[in-house]
C-alpha cells in the first residue's frame, strides 16, 4: 500500500514546517503549492507547483485537477483566507480521494469572524476581551466605563496581524472606522499572552496533544521568541473551548493570562507560526496527521514536554536558478 500524498498549499515562508513534514511521511510524499514562484516552502519538497491565486474563479477547480493528476490523496492550507473555501469544497475533493485536512466550514467560519467569535464565548462562558463592532456601542460603553482606551482595532475578518493597531484615543479610532466600517473594536488585555498549540484527531475527535508557551516577543505577526511552559490549567481551558466547536486537525490558540484568569483572544485552525518550538520539544503534529491518514488514531499525549525550553527564530536561505523557475509545473 503506498503512503499518502499531501499537498500543502500556499506554502509560502513556512519551509520549516514543510521540512518537518518531508521528515515524517517516509513512506508517503509531499508536494507544495503556491501562487508566487518565490515563495520559498516550495523548495522544501521535490515536487512544487504554481498555482492561481486563491481569489481566482478556477482556483478549487485547478486543485483538484492538479490532485487528481498527481495523485495527492490529501490537501492541507496554511493560511486563513483559503480555509474556508477548501472546507466548502470538501465533498468534491473526497468525491476523487482526496481528504481535506481542514475544520468544518462553519467552525473555519466562526474562527475567522472575530466578533462571531466573542458572541460564541459569551454564549460558552469562555472569557473574551470586551469587542465592539460599531462605533456607537464602543462610545456607549467608553462614557459607562466598561472599556478604556488605550484599545485594539482590527479586521472583523483579518489574519496575520494585519492593520491591527493599538490606538489611544476615540477620534482616532472614529477616523478609522470613518475609512473602513468592517472593523471591531478590542479592550486591551493586560497580562501574559500565551501561544498554544493543540491537535484534535481526526479519526477519533480527541485532544491528543497541547503545546503552551509564553510569547516573548513577536515578528510580522508571528511568535519570534517564546518559551515553554507546562499549565494544567491551560490544558484543561483548551480542552473547555474546543468542547462542541468541531474544531480539528492542527489549531493555534492565542489567549492572555489576566491576573489568573485566561481569556482567548483568537482561535487559527491551522499551524501556528509559531508551532516549530512545539515540534522542537517533541509534540509532532506531522507525524499525528501521518497516522490519521493512514486510518489510524492517536493516543492523547498531553503534556509530555519539558518546560523553560526557549525558541529563538533566525533566517536562512535558499537559491534557486532562474532555469528552475521556468520548469515549474502547473
Amino acid at each position: 500500500m503506498q503512503g499518502p500524498h499531501l499537498l500543502i498549499t500556499s506554502a509560502g515562508r513556512r519551509a520549516k514546517l514543510v521540512e518537518y513534514f518531508v521528515n515524517e511521511f517516509k513512506t508517503g510524499r509531499v508536494s507544495t503549492a503556491d501562487c508566487n514562484p518565490l515563495a520559498p516552502a516550495l523548495y522544501m519538497t521535490d515536487q512544487h507547483y504554481i498555482v492561481p491565486r486563491i481569489d481566482e474563479v478556477d482556483y478549487i477547480d485547478h486543485l483538484l485537477q492538479l490532485c487528481q493528476a498527481e495523485g495527492v490523496t490529501a490537501i492541507m492550507s496554511l493560511i486563513d483566507p483559503e480555509l474556508g473555501l477548501l472546507a466548502q469544497a470538501a465533498e468534491r475533493f473526497e468525491a476523487l480521494g482526496v481528504t481535506v485536512v481542514v475544520s468544518p466550514s462553519e467552525a473555519c467560519q466562526l474562527c475567522f469572524d472575530k466578533y462571531t467569535m466573542y458572541e460564541y464565548c459569551l454564549g460558552q462562558g469562555i472569557a473574551h476581551a470586551r469587542t465592539y463592532q460599531a462605533l456607537e456601542p464602543f462610545r456607549e460603553a467608553l462614557s459607562l466605563g466598561e472599556v478604556h482606551l488605550p484599545v485594539f482595532v482590527k479586521p472583523r475578518s483579518g489574519s496575520a496581524s494585519i492593520e491591527v493597531r493599538q490606538v489611544e484615543t476615540f477620534e482616532e479610532v472614529e477616523q478609522l472606522f470613518l475609512k473602513n466600517t468592517d472593523l471591531i473594536v478590542q479592550e486591551l488585555l493586560v497580562g501574559q499572552e500565551l501561544g498554544v498549540d493543540a491537535y484534535v484527531d481526526l479519526i477519533s475527535g480527541q485532544v491528543t496533544s497541547i503545546f503552551i508557551k509564553e510569547k516573548v516577543t513577536m515578528r510580522a505577526g508571528e511568535t519570534d521568541k517564546s518559551r515553554s511552559v507546562v499549565r494544567e490549567d491551560v490544558f484543561e481551558w483548551i480542552e473547555h473551548v474546543l468542547e462542541n466547536s468541531g474544531l480539528v486537525g492542527p489549531l493555534d490558540f492565542d489567549l492572555f493570562d489576566v491576573a489568573g484568569t485566561l481569556y482567548l483572544s483568537e482561535i487559527n485552525p491551522r499551524f501556528g507560526g509559531g508551532y516549530p518550538h512545539a515540534y522542537a520539544c517533541g509534540v509532532n503534529f506531522p507525524a499525528q496527521l501521518f497516522r490519521n491518514l493512514l486510518h489510524q488514531a492517536n493516543l492523547p499525549q498531553i503534556g509530555q514536554y519539558a518546560g523553560d525550553l526557549y525558541m529563538l527564530k533566525h533566517d536562512t536561505v535558499t537559491l534557486i536558478s532562474a532555469a528552475e523557475l521556468q520548469h515549474i509545473k502547473w
